[in-house]
């Protein structure tokens, strides 16, 4: 098939070399031969009269025109695959439809453990690969590589759609056996205590808090640094460290690991996990299927108040926000995809729910 006198097969050559510089690794993404991927690349060169990929060293790098063909080339193959992908129903029952989704492993820990645990009944053949947010993340959501990203406001991709999942307060975690802390923290003994904290996503990106905390006048003495939320508990044990986390997280922790939640004695405000896909993937009934168990699941998560206890007869805001977007109220069914939510300005309570409270 030829349009503009364009063989329309060679776009997806032009993707994977465009995407990975390479003729060799292009070939082994499109399980090609390397002769047969350089000749595609000869004939793309003849048509856009231009080089494309240019040595430079051992390495290959683009062209001008090669970079400004990047995105809408990419665009143009998420476009045709949401097209492939339409069908009258969608049944996740049989479906066996493979998704990627980039988070934070605290985001893993404590909800897509559960959407997993509900997918494994509602759609028992469906694939989920689960990926770390890296630098990377924001490249891998435009290129369609990863199809949903679960991250705070400060991490959204521009320029594509996205909707709150849930909300979380901060709270402080410490040894069980420490001596140091007793019932409670004031500020004085939180800032004068050595921290864990984190720094995640492989580009070392502080966390929510850690953002807050560096306008304060005072700073904490962070004396261990984790690449990761869930290697915290290891490196608090049997020391007088404290780590400020997520509530949600520091109470899973506090039952897996002899350690205790306290108030956290500095005011640092509650912030949102958000879900965000492709623009190009609005109407793919397998993302719209998924996005409404994510909203299901959200919505069955306890919520935590300011200091970081558990509530489990109260709803968080976000939830409150979660089912004012649905409007109709449509449930997860496995057999039916739910309507998506229009996008709204989520409401704040106040200025101090879901706040932690200072001492």
């Amino acid at each position: 098939m030829r349009f503009n006198k364009l063989d329309l097969n060679q776009l997806v050559v032009l993707d994977a070399l465009l995407s990975t510089r390479s003729v060799g690794k292009a070939a082994e993404r499109l399980f090609l031969s390397q002769p047969a991927t350089s000749c595609s690349l000869a004939r793309l060169r003849e048509y856009f009269e231009d080089e494309l990929l240019v040595p430079v060293g051992k390495t290959q790098v683009l062209t001008p025109l090669a970079e400004e063909l990047t995105k809408p080339v990419r665009d143009v193959l998420l476009q045709i695959q949401t097209i492939t992908r339409a069908r009258p129903t969608f049944d996740p029952a049989t479906s066996t439809r493979r998704f990627t989704i980039e988070a934070s492993d605290y985001v893993i820990s404590v909800f897509l453990s559960e959407v997993v645990k509900r997918a494994a009944t509602l759609a028992p053949l469906m694939q989920f690969d689960l990926r770390a947010i890296s630098p990377q993340t924001p490249e891998h959501l435009e290129s369609g590589e990863a199809e949903l990203l679960i991250a705070p406001e400060f991490a959204r991709v521009a320029g594509h759609p996205a909707e709150p999942l849930f909300e979380d307060t901060f709270s402080c975690l410490v040894c069980a056996e420490s001596g140091k802390a007793g019932d409670s923290l004031t500020e004085d003994e939180y800032f004068d205590a050595a921290h864990v904290g984190v720094e995640w996503g492989g580009g070392r990106r502080i966390t929510f808090d850690a953002r807050m905390l560096s306008t304060s006048k005072r700073a904490r003495r962070q004396t261990v640094i984790a690449p990761t939320f869930t290697l915290v508990p290891a490196l608090l044990v049997g020391t007088s460290r404290i780590a400020t986390l997520p509530s949600r997280l520091a109470h899973q922790m506090a039952q897996r690991f002899p350690l205790r939640v306290l108030e956290c004695p500095i005011k640092i405000r509650a912030f949102v996990e958000n879900l965000q896909w492709h623009k190009y993937q609005e109407r793919d009934p397998a993302i719209s299927w998924l996005r409404s168990l994510f909203r299901e699941t959200a919505q069955c998560l306890p919520a935590v108040s300011g200091h970081g206890e558990k509530e489990a007869d109260k709803s968080s805001a976000a939830s409150r926000a979660n089912r004012a977007n649905r409007g109709s109220g449509a449930k997860v069914k496995p057999t039916k995809v739910a309507s998506s939510p229009t996008a709204s300005k989520r409401r704040r309570a106040s200025d101090t729910e879901g706040t932690v409270s200072e001492k």
